[in-house]
Parts: C-alpha cells; structure tokens; sequence
C-alpha cells in the first residue's frame, strides 16, 4: 500500500456542507449530478454502463463501471474549479466546465466523503481517500495537512466489488435522511430521459431502509397531441454572443391531458440532453420563459426543449437568465409560449373548442412558414454562405427566416421586416391585426391563403430590404421581387 497528499487548495470551512454545500442543490438534484458525472465518464463502445443509487440509514453511494481516476485524476477531481477534460476527453457534451459539480452535489447531502476508484489504464490499483469535513466545522486546525490517499490492490470486499474499473462515492453524516428510493427513481428518470431513450446505460436505485430495488425507465408524458408545437419546425436560432455561431432551438410545447395544480407541470429544460430546470415555471418579468404567473389555469402546459446554446449558471444550478443567448431565447419563444398558457386557460374553463382554435391557428401559420421555407432552400455550395442564402448579381446575399404571425399595434400595416447586418438576416412579422389577414381570418383560415399571404409578405419585404439597404432602384428591384415571387408560387 502507498499514500499520496491531497491538497484541497481553499479554506477549511468553504470545504463544508454550510459552504460548497450550500449553494442551492436539493438532494435529487445532487444526486444526478453524480449520476451525471457517472455519464460523462463511462466507458465508450458495447460495454453497459451500469450506475447504483444506494441509500441507507446512515449513507448514500454512487457506484458506476465507467473509466475509473488514477491517482493524479482522483487529486484533480477533489479540487475546486479544476476539471479532469484535459486529462481524458469526456464522453458526453457536458453542461458545465467548472470543476465545481461533483464537490456540491457531495457537500449538499452530507459530511463524509469517501472515494474509491480503479483506473481503466492501471491494473489492480484501487484509489481511494476519505474527506470528513465535519473536522473542518469543529475547529481541527491539524486535520487539513493529514489528508492523504490510499493506492491498494483490488479487493473484492469493498464497494467496487469485482469490477475491473469503475468509481464508488460514499457520501455519510447525511444531511438530508428523508430520500426515498421510488422519489429518487422518479427525479433520475425526469433528468436522464433522453439518455435512457437512446443509450445503453442502466440506473438502479437501491432503497436498503425499504429493502426496495427501481430500475430508471423512460416514461413519456401524456399529451393531447393537437396542440403540440413543434419548435424544430420553426427554425428558430440563437446567436452565440462570442463566436457569432448560430445554434437552433429544438424541442416541443404542448397540453398535457391532465392539469397538475400541484407542481408538476412547465417546461423540462435541456443541456446536451442533460436536463438543466425541471418544470420551468419562472415568468418572464422574473427572468424566465413563461408569458403567465403560475397558476392552477395553466397547469397543463408542457414541454421539452433543447437549448444547448445557452450557458447553465455557475454552480449549475439552472441556466445564465442574464445570458444574452437566453435573451434572445425568451424573445423567439415568446409568441408560441403564449398561445400553448392561452390554450390551458381555455381548458381550464372548459372551453375545449375556443382551446383547440387556438391551437389549430398555430399549426396553421406554422404550415405556411414551412411552405415558404421549403420553396427558399437555394443550396448554394459555398462554405462561405449558408444553404439557403439569397445570392444578388454583385455577389451580395442575405437570407430569409421563415416568417412568425404576430399583433402589431399598427392595424394599418399588413406586415413588417427586420434586417440584420450582423447576421445577414431578414425577419419578417405578419400582423394578425391587420386588414388583410383578418379576411382570411374571416375565412376560416383557409391554409391556401395563409400561403398566399405568406408569399406577399416576402415578396414586399425583399422589394424593400432591396431598396433601403441594399441601394437598388425600383425597377431592379421589382424585377428580383418578380424572380422571388415565380420561386414561391411556383
């Protein structure tokens, strides 16, 4: 058996439940983030990445079998704000780089840390070392310089029984003794569905106070699939506020068949397809994403969205809300946000059929943006330009967002553009209040006409972008307008 130092870098007490423990984790939400962490170091290709959740009286344990620390990874992954991705590559997109997850999530369900570990590039070598921080709390001026680690040969005896590799995290002196298997099941499967839809891990909880055993399973929630909203269709995109990239928003927003006054209910938020907010239900004056308070009479609105643009916040508690790229996510979600909170208050006063218009609306507009987009992909081979960019004679370009149907407090004005030098980008709006598509309101929305309209729309708002930003005359311009037009009709 050998020893090595462990040097935890920061102050005695910050090393405590009252200090990295202390910044805002509940315990399922610590849990997964060693499960996650699980994930991120699993081994890559056939082999099953098996992860246990036992607790206990008196202790709570993550076991995995993915690649295991070595020494100097073990160090490193006990120090704050020093991540192990320079020594090994990860192997999942992660949602945070502070070196800071793995710390909370332990000092925010107990005391006593004990790690053991087995490096899949060692042979019979097991790491391992145990952090009492209660030691910290208690005035143990002497503790910190006597923290070492043990390096031993495999035994079979201890938690990471006979596997090869792996990593065992024992957390006691808990501070929170009231978890129970089936609510850590039930928190595991929300947090890691798309991850248990597509790849090949099993989670176990072990409840040994109930003598229970849960596996985590996918479970879908149930929707009433007429008013699904799907956010991929919509081309919506987010710009990166450093390197200018853009990145698409995807996911769904929907009516649940059942309301659920008691909480269960708002928006799943994802980071790499790992879950960032659970039920986001933060209003936007708050700095969240929903156009209503939370109330009964929206509780049946739900959804699933990826936002792998948007930077989670420090301790990975939730997103950055005052990330430009989150700013920029409220202002695009807005609109469809609304109509699906609008629809479960109809619900809510039975008003199923007023709800199902609403609905059917939405699905319309989007229908006719799509049809417009569809007929502009140019597909220009130029790494230089986008797919879709609209390429004028002098080589200039710009290209076309699929427009979104909105109120504009003109009436007068059928619709309105919006030109981006930054991103070569013309944003078009529809004015629902206006004459025209009240006509085809009027007209039950025929879909052929929502086309028709959508087409217009385009067609007038290039002839204008083409005049006031670009320099064209009226007459070269009309003339593109016309080319434009025959594309979109044809």
């Amino acid at each position: 058996m050998s020893k090595f130092k462990v040097d935890l870098t920061t102050g005695d007490k910050f090393w405590t439940p009252k200090g990295l423990g202390a910044l805002g984790m509940d315990p399922n939400r610590a849990l997964s983030e060693l499960v996650a962490n699980s994930l991120d170091w699993r081994v890559e290709g056939n082999q099953k990445s098996v992860i246990h959740v036992i607790i206990d009286n008196e202790s709570i344990e993550i076991i995995d079998n993915g690649v295991g620390m070595t020494e100097d990874e073990l160090q490193n992954g006990i120090k704050v704000s020093v991540a192990n991705d320079d020594l090994r590559p990860s192997l999942r997109v992660r949602k945070g780089m502070f070196g800071m997850g793995m710390k909370v999530a332990c000092l925010t369900l107990g005391w006593k840390i004990t790690i053991r570990t087995r490096s899949i590039n060692e042979f019979n070598q097991e790491h391992s070392l145990v952090l009492d921080t209660r030691k910290f709390e208690n005035g143990d001026k002497d503790y910190r310089d006597h923290i070492f680690g043990d390096t031993t040969p495999f035994d079979s005896n201890l938690s990471l029984r006979d596997y090869s590799n792996g990593t065992s995290i024992k957390i006691e002196d808990l501070t929170y003794k009231s978890l129970t298997g089936i609510s850590i099941r039930d928190s595991l499967q929300e947090i890691f569905k798309p991850e248990l839809n597509i790849e090949n891990i099993e989670i176990k909880v072990i409840d040994k106070k109930r003598n229970e055993e849960f596996i985590c399973q996918k479970v879908e929630t149930k929707i009433i699939n007429d008013t699904k909203i799907d956010l991929d269709e919509l081309n919506l995109y987010v710009i990166n506020e450093i390197s200018k990239e853009k990145a698409q928003i995807k996911g769904w927003i929907a009516l649940m068949e059942v309301s659920r006054p008691g909480g269960d209910w708002g928006l799943h938020i994802y980071k790499n397809n790992q879950i960032i907010e659970r039920f986001h239900q933060l209003p936007m004056r708050l700095g969240g994403l929903m156009t209503k308070n939370p109330h009964a009479e929206v509780s049946r609105t739900y959804g699933e969205i990826q936002l792998d643009m948007c930077p989670p916040a420090f301790h990975k508690v939730g997103f950055d809300h005052s990330s430009s790229e989150w700013q920029q996510v409220q202002s695009l979600l807005k609109e469809h946000i609304s109509k699906i909170m609008e629809a479960s208050v109809d619900y809510k006063k039975s008003d199923k059929e007023k709800s199902a218009e609403v609905i059917k609306k939405i699905q319309k507009h989007k229908r006719a943006a799509k049809n417009a987009a569809d007929r502009l992909k140019f597909h220009i081979e130029d790494e230089n330009k986008p797919d879709d960019a609209f390429t004028l004679n002098d080589g200039r370009w710009f290209t076309i967002v699929p427009p979104i149907f909105k109120e504009l407090n003109d009436v007068n004005t059928p619709w309105m553009y919006n030109y981006s030098t930054n991103s070569s980008e013309l944003s078009i709006i529809i004015n629902t209040l206006s004459a025209v598509y009240k006509n085809v309101e009027n007209r039950g929305l025929d879909e052929n006409l929502l086309v028709y309209i959508t087409n217009w729309a385009i067609s007038d708002c290039v002839l204008f972008l083409l005049m006031d930003e670009f320099g064209y005359q009226k007459g070269e311009a009309l003339l593109i307008r016309n080319e434009l037009l025959n594309r979109l009709f044809k």
